[in-house]
């Protein structure tokens, strides 16, 4: 006994079969409409017909057919996601703890290639999953700014965690002419739209031109509200800049080269909120310092958990070094880099 459900699917697709034949090519091809293109995915993709039998019912080639899925595909009617497998890094992640005594650390799969826009996707996913994991209501989280974090409310927003009520505050002010979507307010926005929470902006550049304007905007009453988060906040999600390229810190960090060139000959190889220190963990004195807008290290060290995700092995002196100052609790990366870092330890 035919249920209304399977009448009007039956109703569809002849309905379909009627379309499909009474199509004219169009520049010698068939020209299909919405609802055909769904159907003929619906029947391959859910119902498991092969193009063959598609092909013979609808009175087509199997050709057509096969470029009815492909248009289906281009006009987002499949989606189509690849979901990595998960891997067991259980033991180097215990490495990590106990080689750097940080509180925890969250491996993915990495690749020996270039660094990829698909790692740093991953590294985001990661991010966000510990977040939502961790994260709890009333709780204000600092962040920073970067692909990597991008990447993760990106996911955040993808994923939609359970709401909770958080406010998520600016570790630093904005990076000059770099991209929308990798600014710290937009990053602090887009976490706390995630979790349902507010956020506070800071209206300042990362850096100013002398330490006396520094001095001057830290004074405003406005940005001191943020500032005085930085070191009551309960959790930090940071990235980690590196020198190596690529790096989003070279491309969109705003430095002038000059004084990019002479960092790295002070043998600064990262930062963390434009707080630059050397592969010991030591941080580099520079004048750079006194224009920063930003929270300090030390201001970094008093927040109880700070989360650094990076990943890529052109990262790894970076991390390194920052594993070393003593501000990252919490490590997530990817496996060839985390071995990596090991290596150099």
């Amino acid at each position: 006994m035919l249920t209304c459900c399977d009448a009007l699917r039956r109703c569809t697709w002849r309905a379909v079969r009627l379309n499909a034949g009474n199509m004219s090519p169009r520049g010698g091809r068939m020209a299909f409409d919405e609802r055909t293109l769904y159907e003929i995915a619906r029947h391959y993709h859910e119902l498991g017909k092969t193009q063959n039998e598609i092909a013979d019912s609808l009175g087509i080639s199997r050709s057509q057919v096969s470029r009815a899925l492909k248009q289906a595909e281009d006009e987002g009617i499949v989606l189509i996601r690849v979901v990595p497998p998960e891997f067991d890094f259980t033991d180097l992640e215990a490495r990590l703890c106990s080689v750097f005594g940080i509180d925890d650390a969250a491996v993915i799969l990495g690749s020996a290639g270039p660094p990829s826009r698909l790692l740093t996707q991953n590294l985001g996913m990661a991010g966000a999953k510990y977040l939502d994991k961790t994260l709890k209501a009333g709780q204000v989280v600092g962040v920073s700014w970067g692909a990597t974090l991008r990447e993760l409310v990106a996911a955040l927003n993808e994923t939609g965690p359970s709401p909770r009520e958080i406010m998520v505050v600016p570790l630093l002010g904005g990076q000059g002419q770099a991209s929308p979507d990798l600014q710290v307010n937009d990053i602090a926005s887009r976490v706390s739209t995630a979790f349902g929470g507010s956020h506070l902006y800071l209206h300042a550049p990362s850096f100013v031109d002398t330490p006396e304007a520094r001095a001057m905007m830290m004074n405003d009453s406005n940005i001191r509200n943020v500032a005085d988060k930085w070191t009551t906040a309960h959790l930090a999600v940071v990235g980690i800049g590196c020198f190596v390229p690529p790096s989003t810190l070279l491309e969109e960090g705003g430095f002038p080269p000059d004084e990019l060139t002479e960092l790295a000959k002070m043998g600064v190889v990262g930062d963390i909120c434009m707080r630059f220190f050397d592969v010991h963990g030591e941080p580099v004195d520079t004048p750079l310092a006194e224009r920063i807008i930003g929270a300090s290290l030390e201001q970094l060290e008093s927040i109880e958990c700070v989360v650094a995700v990076a990943g890529g092995v052109n990262k790894a002196q970076a991390i390194l070094g920052a594993l070393r100052t003593g501000v990252v609790d919490v490590l997530i990366t990817d496996d060839v880099t985390a071995r990596r870092v090991l290596e150099m330890a």
